[in-house]
């Protein structure tokens, strides 16, 4: 739980860029950086904040394909299952969500004939049924956190 508004904006500004100092955050929110410094380090700490991360042009390092599959899958298969999706460089999301089929991932690939080879080849083999493949056309927005 988040202590009060000043996390609470920190976070909003870390949410943004995460290359933010500790001076340009005070600047932002009127308080000193040894004060901003220790907020952060707390939230780190209580695991409000898990980590950061840069967000890349997917297109320009070779990554042409992205899509979300969502499947369902014998209870039985569950823990081998995640633990190949896990293990999946390309699966860069896993997630139980609600409805006919019950988990969603998403997987960037290179193009997608190789997209597809990794879903008929790899995905397919550990159980997953009722396959449905959402291609992503264009990425409108894309901060994480947000």
């Amino acid at each position: 739980m988040m202590d009060d508004e000043l996390d609470r904006e920190i976070l909003r500004l870390l949410q943004k860029n995460g290359k933010l100092t500790y001076e340009e955050i005070s600047d932002h929110v009127g308080r000193p950086p040894s004060t901003v410094r220790d907020r952060i380090k707390r939230m780190e700490d209580k695991r409000l904040i898990l980590g950061y991360s840069t967000v890349i042009d997917e297109e320009r390092v070779g990554m042409h394909a992205d899509a979300y599959i969502s499947a369902d899958i014998p209870s039985s298969r569950v823990p081998e299952a995640f633990s190949v999706l896990f293990s999946m460089e390309c699966v860069s999301e896993i997630l139980k969500i609600t409805g006919e089929r019950r988990i969603m991932f998403r997987i960037r690939t290179t193009n997608n004939a190789e997209l597809m080879s990794i879903i008929d080849r790899e995905i397919r083999s550990l159980g997953f049924k009722n396959i449905e493949i959402r291609v992503v056309l264009d990425h409108l927005i894309r901060y994480p956190g947000l």
